[in-house]
């Protein structure tokens, strides 16, 4: 499978020097103050890709929690559709096929610390109670999201259990998490391309 851009070192270097830049900063210091708060060193709450939207993001995705490869040592230390893992590349190639600039969109987890038990395993209900909290924060941080787009049920159960009160679009629907696993269930891959294609007229 095609790397991801961030199997090479210089452009995790080029990006994580960028991760104060204005339109990431609040998210990135939200990112340290959840680290702080579970104890874990500044960048294992992966940091949000300053080649997305950050704050002037029109569009949240959501997804669980971060895989390895988005885990500082084990992977880029960010949220980003660069990683070099298959799940970024399924959702990167999907925004290709379909128009979604980065720019329009950010990336962000239900959990955002990393998950006890099995690497690259799903959250637990209780972590997502948990993190309800910096869910609402991140939200409320960025001013200008109109859509929210739940990739796989612990996102749609993190989201829930939120309670946002916010007139947000929020796109219906069962959509699959874009982790291969995700896809390949019953009808997974259609719903994921459908939702993409939606998610890309309404930002046009």
């Amino acid at each position: 499978m095609p790397n991801g851009r961030n199997a090479d070192p210089a452009v995790i270097a080029d990006k994580i020097a960028r991760i104060r830049d204005p339109h990431v900063r609040p998210l990135n210091a939200l990112s340290d103050a959840i680290a702080d708060a579970v104890g874990l060193p500044h960048g294992h709450v992966p940091y949000v890709d300053p080649d997305q939207g950050g704050i002037n993001a029109r569009m949240l995705v959501l997804l669980d929690n971060p895989s390895t490869k988005a885990e500082s040592g084990t992977g880029s230390g960010l949220l980003s559709l660069d990683n070099n893992d298959r799940t970024a590349r399924n959702c990167r190639e999907a925004y290709e096929r379909h128009g979604v600039s980065h720019a329009d969109v950010v990336h962000w987890n239900v959990v955002p610390f990393p998950v006890a038990g099995v690497k690259n395993g799903g959250s637990t209900p209780a972590e997502r109670t948990r993190s309800v909290r910096w869910t609402t924060e991140f939200v409320d941080l960025c001013p200008d999201i109109e859509i929210v787009l739940l990739l796989g049920a612990a996102a749609r159960d993190g989201w829930a259990r939120a309670s946002l009160d916010r007139d947000l679009y929020v796109v219906p629907g069962k959509i699959p998490h874009c982790s291969a696993r995700g896809l390949n269930t019953g009808g997974g891959r259609e719903r994921f391309e459908a939702a993409i294609a939606q998610v890309a007229q309404m930002l046009r």
